[in-house]
């Protein structure tokens, strides 16, 4: 290297050697010189067209396109169809033979560009080519979002539970705000009376053991008249949400198909007003009415008076029925019981890990079909005797892991020993006997009751459990 000339060599400062090798330099901080006008503007205009979709977005949100209009009928016979009446933010949303499909869009609806009636009928066929099924329909959302209006799954959750969703699809339940409401203001309590449903709660009804079948096509239909929301599948009634603040007005008018990781076919698609688009439900199979009830199980076969969800699990063995890996599958009585009753039967298992499980007053028709590490919601009551292991024993409102069950710790169950069972209900109070003695007592300020909450199954985890001698009555008045 060639030798420092003198002016160099004058300008270093002799207060600062120059750094040792492996030292780090200290170096001063120079101002760059700024950009000219010039620059800045050809700066500004390379950021204004990067974030033009952004700024496009915040300046028109809620103010969706509109292309079509209703009444809307669509066959999905034109390909073009999908960029000339709606829109999406991602997914690739395209007709194949004469069908629309979402292929796995991961929650970007496809927006119909046509603004709604307060009150609508919205009809489709739909199905999904994979067993995760998660079905959805936005409805009254502004035509961007996700969730911003109500959502309506079928078949979501592991394909383990159906919902109809305000403005959030785990938001609490309309169960859970009604029991706020009992203890704010009294039993009986009106929602938005209470205060507890205001203009932006976000909130869910649900609907379980309606998973979704691969391949199988499945006609909906849901109407708004009023603040009533009601969804029907193949001309059931679903579900269905009275909403005291309904969702309505520019910025809450569109309707949009989506799904998340499966492969869903929607077909023939009508949009119009409940009176142009009638509709009549399909008459429900008859039901005996709620009463007394008794089975002895000595026979070769359950036969119809039981609806059985896991038959693998469940078969008749010396005079009992018997339940083995059950997985939350119960085996549901068909007739209604009462809403005040006593119910009595025989309960043992030979193993040490105990586990014997009924639940009362639920739907008589869901059970658990998601992954088996996952927890199960019931839709009734469910009483556990020596569950975990023959540590502990609760009766629990549906979920068995919330914290306001009523709780026994210790173990229970006594291996190879009958114990008898009774269950007592007036209004909100659960009472439990053990052999003849009290066992717990739960109370419910706002207890499960109606059509949806009035059957008896046995239930159960792993542990192969009998169960006899079945009685039960209505309570005395």
């Amino acid at each position: 290297m060639g030798q420092a000339r003198r002016t160099e060599k004058q300008d270093q400062s002799p207060t600062e050697p120059a750094p040792r090798q492996g030292s780090l330099a200290s170096t001063a901080w120079v101002k760059p010189s700024g950009l000219t006008r010039k620059g800045w503007a050809v700066l500004a205009g390379l950021i204004l067209v990067i974030q033009f979709p952004l700024i496009h977005y915040a300046l028109l949100r809620g103010q969706a396109t509109a292309t079509a209009q209703v009444p809307y009928r669509q066959d999905f016979s034109d390909p073009g169809v999908v960029k000339r009446d709606f829109f999406s933010t991602g997914g690739y949303w395209r007709v194949v033979q004469g069908e629309l499909l979402a292929p796995g869009v991961k929650n970007n609806p496809l927006w119909l560009q046509a603004p709604l009636p307060e009150d609508v009928a919205v009809e489709f066929d739909v199905r999904s080519e994979l067993p995760a099924g998660d079905i959805r329909l936005e409805l009254f959302g502004n035509g961007v979002d996700p969730a911003s209006g109500y959502v309506l799954v079928q078949g979501g959750w592991n394909n383990s539970l159906s919902v109809i969703a305000r403005r959030d699809m785990g938001a609490p339940s309309l169960d859970a705000l009604r029991r706020k409401a009992a203890r704010v203001a009294g039993e009986n309590a009106d929602l938005k009376a209470s205060g507890v449903f205001k203009q932006d709660t976000k909130v869910r009804v649900e609907a379980r053991g309606t998973p979704v079948q691969a391949g199988r096509t499945y006609h909906w239909r849901v109407e708004r008249r009023g603040s009533l929301l009601r969804w029907f599948v193949d001309g059931e009634l679903l579900l269905e949400l009275d909403d005291p603040f309904p969702l309505k007005g520019p910025g809450q008018d569109r309707l949009g198909l989506s799904g998340f990781e499966s492969q869903i076919f929607f077909d023939n698609l009508r949009v119009d007003t409940p009176d142009r688009l009638p509709f009549t439900p399909a008459p429900r199979a008859p039901t005996p009415p709620p009463g007394p009830f008794a089975d002895d199980f000595n026979r070769d076969t359950l036969g119809d008076a039981w609806n059985v969800t896991n038959t693998a699990a469940v078969r008749l063995v010396d005079g009992a029925l018997v339940v083995e890996r059950v997985h939350n599958r119960p085996v549901w009585l068909k007739q209604p019981i009462p809403a005040n009753a006593t119910i009595e039967f025989d309960a043992w298992t030979d193993s040490p890990e105990g586990d014997i499980k009924v639940e009362a007053w639920g739907d008589g028709r869901s059970f658990y079909a998601g992954d088996l590490r996952l927890q199960y919601t019931a839709t009734g009551y469910v009483f556990i005797f020596g569950g975990w292991r023959n540590t502990q024993s609760a009766i629990a409102r549906q979920n068995e892991h919330e914290k306001d069950r009523a709780v026994r710790d210790g173990a229970a169950v006594v291996p190879g020993k009958r114990h008898h069972i009774k269950i007592t209900r007036s209004g909100g109070t659960l009472a439990w006997e053990v052999d003849g003695q009290p066992f717990l007592t739960l109370k419910d300020p706002a207890p499960l009751e109606g059509p949806r909450n009035q059957y008896f199954g046995f239930s159960g985890w792993q542990t192969r459990v009998h169960f006899d001698n079945l009685k039960i009555e209505p309570l005395a008045p």
